[in-house]
């Protein structure tokens, strides 16, 4: 694991086991993190935001649900080989956070939901655009970090 990736592996692991007194100023949230880019930093630093906005308004106060299309596919795949990946989206998924992929970026790759990182076939849904919109008119937050 390179020195970057244990270091952010560690932060996020230590922002998830601290707890927050300010968890109480905040209503209890539904939000939608919206990924669908490539670049493997902005992805973590999204991984890092969901952390601290789990840590921020408490756990069981947040229910958070990230919908994966496009090129943040590769993320997933690249996981099912990486340690460090696969430590952060376990930290995030132990933590409630629920990653929905989108099928039709599973067909444009031409994967399937078994050639990523512990993504379950009930983890799929044909569409990640109609899915957020469903989620919005659910009361859900729109964020795209």
């Amino acid at each position: 694991m390179k020195p970057l990736q244990r270091l952010l592996t560690t932060f996020i692991l230590f922002i998830g086991l601290t707890s927050n007194a300010t968890a109480e100023n905040y209503q209890e949230q539904k939000v939608v993190y919206h990924m669908n880019y490539g670049d493997t930093h902005r992805i973590a630093e999204t991984m890092v935001n969901i952390s601290n906005h789990l840590g921020e308004v408490g756990e069981g106060r947040i229910d958070i649900k990230v919908v994966v299309h496009g090129k943040a596919i590769e993320y997933f795949v690249a996981a099912a080989e990486d340690e460090a990946k696969q430590i952060t989206l376990d930290s995030l998924r132990l933590r409630d956070v629920q990653f929905i992929i989108c099928g039709n970026s599973l067909d444009g790759y031409k994967v399937t939901h078994k050639d990523l990182y512990e993504v379950e076939e009930e983890d799929v849904v044909q569409a990640g655009l109609p899915t957020i919109i469903d989620l919005q008119q659910k009361g859900y937050i729109y964020v795209r970090p």
